[in-house]
């Protein structure tokens, strides 16, 4: 994927971006060809290939650009584990109908990434563990939250915030163990 500052091709990637999320709302994504997409941007193939690698890597460049979650800094006073899964049950209730169409067109698997990604970056998230304790961590988290987004979409996005933060956080505290 581009990730130069050329603000033609930033233009060109947000066009192909758009197209793409405009043509999952009228068919499956596995129905949509790079053709279609290019011809709905109005760009060529080449410039596509130029920007992107697939249509996998038009879903991740939106995620970055429009729905990326970056945990924020806790309050000192605020549990760093309560926190987090406060912050993802927002997430996940305000950003519903994208996260309902990546689990529709089975791309949900897309999440775990940028999730991976925001976890390993924030500096509150596990800073007293070994580099390696963190990226397993990361893993851990990503690959639970992408599961809770999954199952959230499946059973009709009616979870609100709340119960979704509640729920990670026994998941994550490790209280669903007898």
């Amino acid at each position: 994927m581009y990730c130069g500052k050329n603000k033609v091709a930033l233009s060109s990637q947000r066009q192909i971006a758009q197209a793409l999320m405009q043509l999952i709302e009228e068919k499956p994504y596995q129905d949509i060809t790079i053709s279609e997409l290019c011809k709905t941007a109005g760009i060529s193939r080449q410039t596509f290939y130029t920007l992107f690698t697939s249509r996998e890597n038009v879903v991740t460049f939106t995620l970055q650009e429009q729905y990326c979650y970056e945990p924020e800094e806790p309050d000192p006073c605020e549990s760093s584990l309560s926190h987090l899964c406060r912050g993802y049950g927002d997430y996940i209730t305000s950003h519903r109908d994208f996260l309902r169409m990546l689990v529709d067109n089975h791309i949900e698997y897309l999440l775990y990434d940028s999730f991976h990604d925001a976890l390993s970056a924030c500096p509150c998230f596990l800073h007293s563990m070994s580099e390696q304790q963190r990226q397993y961590a990361a893993d851990f988290y990503a690959g639970g939250i992408t599961g809770v987004v999954k199952r959230y979409a499946l059973c009709g996005c009616s979870t609100s915030a709340d119960e979704l933060s509640d729920m990670l956080a026994r998941l994550f505290g490790g209280s669903c163990f007898s």
